[in-house]
């Protein structure tokens, strides 16, 4: 038998989470296809030119490089904050230094590309999968 713990009951509540948002998404393809694997690449291809200053900046769509940005940066925050609770189970390790906006988007943005066949996954599934492997915690 399990005993529940707060990292346990705050795992179990961020599964429920997940699950509910996947059952709202499966019953909604619009909204599905707007936070697939496809879209964040689109995106997070937006925010590289931005930072590499490789296109003419009346061809980029900040909104869409904005949107990238701040999905991931969102997670990666949220899971550094997890990661400092005590207790916590931990799955992803950033460095003790932090990563940068940019670097997490980089990151991402060469899991997408590595990974094309799990572009229908969502976008927070994908995100989580580019940091586990980029930053794995040790065994």
């Amino acid at each position: 038998m399990i005993t529940s713990t707060p990292a346990n009951q705050w795992v179990r509540n961020i599964f429920v989470l997940l699950l509910l948002c996947g059952m709202w998404l499966a019953t909604n393809p619009a909204a599905a296809a707007a936070n697939d694997g496809n879209a964040l690449l689109r995106k997070c291809t937006e925010a590289i030119k931005i930072m590499e200053g490789i296109a003419d900046p009346d061809s980029i769509d900040f909104g869409q490089a904005g949107h990238c940005m701040g999905e991931v940066d969102g997670f990666a925050g949220a899971s550094e904050f997890y990661e400092k609770r005590p207790g916590a189970p931990r799955a992803i390790c950033f460095p003790d230094d932090g990563i940068t906006i940019g670097q997490s988007v980089r990151v991402v943005e060469k899991y997408l590309r590595e990974h094309p066949k799990e572009l229908h996954e969502s976008s927070t599934v994908l995100i989580f999968g580019a940091f586990l492997s980029s930053y794995p915690c040790p065994r």
